[in-house]
């Protein structure tokens, strides 16, 4: 479905626009420069995502040791 909408957004947007980074600039389609945008918003949400879910990992980690430490008291107390 994507593939299709960036299909027709490719086709109706065919106009070269120039884009002027800190020390450079470029000429190309505005269909290539949304593209980009796309894509580049794609990885940054990734690289957020697994960021956290590292942390997750970390803390579940963390709660399952501070978990069988107790159980472990518990038992011997028992």
């Amino acid at each position: 479905m994507l593939l299709l909408v960036a299909f027709v957004v490719g086709t109706q947007n065919p106009n070269l626009v120039e884009v002027n980074f800190i020390v450079a600039s470029a000429e190309m389609p505005l269909a290539t420069l949304l593209s980009l945008c796309l894509f580049t918003g794609i990885l940054v949400g990734l690289l957020i995502n697994l960021l956290s879910l590292v942390r997750l990992k970390q803390k579940n980690r963390q709660l399952h040791k501070a978990n069988n430490l107790l159980l472990t008291k518990n038992q011997n107390q028992s």
